[in-house]
């Protein structure tokens, strides 16, 4: 069954004492490996085990590492753990999670249900879970309306969630709706796309149509690259280069090629819609005007720096712009 673990996750992480990370690595998505320290406790050590010694290391030091086999790592870790008969000693800290997820949940639930004249895009997220089966393939392809996903998508079982990884290379989310579309033909597939995104591959829905491969695509469309304009504009005050056109009927482009879809406005009509296209059995896209405004807020290491140089940057930006008062001294 679905859970909602990943809302304890900072919960976990900020109280930790000991962190084990298995077949990841220590990169800004797990903050560098710098767990802990939370209400004046000291950094959590870090044990970091992976597949191969070239994805060891890190910019944190760890108190041990080693490269090998996961599975057989994994089963002795459950075995040694199992033989200390210390499982019941952690239960207040089960129950403290458990309590961090409650209250997560509690406080997503207005914006899950979120309704007026503009559609928040997690209210997208509140109608997909809702028809979503526990043996779904999501894929994420895009920047800020895609990230709303990481938070509030749990995948049910392994391989239920795809993405480009670290790097992010938008583009890549019809490639893998068509490999998981073949490789699993009778589960869901879903592909969430930012009209930033929709923009590099969305013509290959032609292999989708001309294959006879169902998928369900769901465009946020909120006309801007908002992972890019929301910072700069915290960052510098203004914003270059990050407009798209508005309202851009990406379903219009579905159905050209063959495929079928619908553009949404009134959080009301998301539902039906996700219902439409479920029931297709064709390449079907649901492209949803979402609030260009809403931007979900991140708390990163990098944002805390940006944060700390917010006014040297701001004024070089003024510099830049040529709006700086008094003269710019010369090298």
């Amino acid at each position: 069954a679905r859970s909602d673990v990943t809302r304890a996750r900072a919960a976990a992480l900020g109280g930790a004492d000991l962190g084990v990370v298995i077949g990841a690595p220590l990169d800004f998505r797990l903050g560098y490996g710098v767990f802990g320290g939370r209400d004046g406790a000291a950094p959590a050590r870090v044990v970091h085990i992976v597949d191969a010694p070239g994805r060891l290391g890190g910019t944190a030091p760890v108190a041990a590492s080693a490269a090998g086999d996961l599975t057989l790592v994994l089963d002795g870790l459950v075995e040694a753990w199992t033989a200390t008969g210390k499982a019941s000693a952690y239960q207040r800290w089960c129950e403290h999670l458990q309590a961090a997820v409650r209250t997560a949940s509690q406080s997503d639930r207005a914006l899950l249900r979120a309704s007026g004249d503009t559609v928040h895009p997690v209210r997208v997220y509140g109608e997909l879970l809702r028809v979503l089966d526990d043996d779904a393939v999501v894929i994420g392809d895009g920047g800020d309306f895609v990230s709303y996903a990481g938070k509030y998508v749990e995948p049910a079982r392994p391989g239920g969630w795809l993405d480009p990884g670290p790097y992010g290379c938008l583009g890549t989310g019809l490639g893998y709706a068509i490999g998981a579309r073949l490789a699993r033909p009778d589960a869901q597939v879903v592909l969430l796309l930012g009209d930033g995104a929709a923009g590099f591959s969305l013509m290959d829905v032609d292999t989708l149509v001309r294959h006879k491969l169902p998928v369900v695509m769901i465009v946020g469309n909120n006309g801007v690259w908002g992972l890019e304009k929301h910072p700069m504009r915290r960052l510098y005050g203004y914003d270059v280069a990050a407009d798209l056109a508005p309202e851009t009927r990406y379903d219009d482009v579905v159905r050209a090629l063959g495929g079928a879809g619908e553009t949404v406005e009134r959080c009301d009509d998301i539902g039906p819609a996700l219902a439409r296209a479920f029931a297709s059995d064709v390449p079907y896209l649901v492209n949803v005007l979402t609030d260009p405004e809403a931007t979900r807020r991140r708390c990163t290491r990098a944002a805390r720096t940006a944060r700390e140089h917010r006014p040297r940057t701001r004024a070089w930006a003024a510099r830049a712009r040529g709006t700086a008062r008094g003269p710019r001294r010369r090298a």
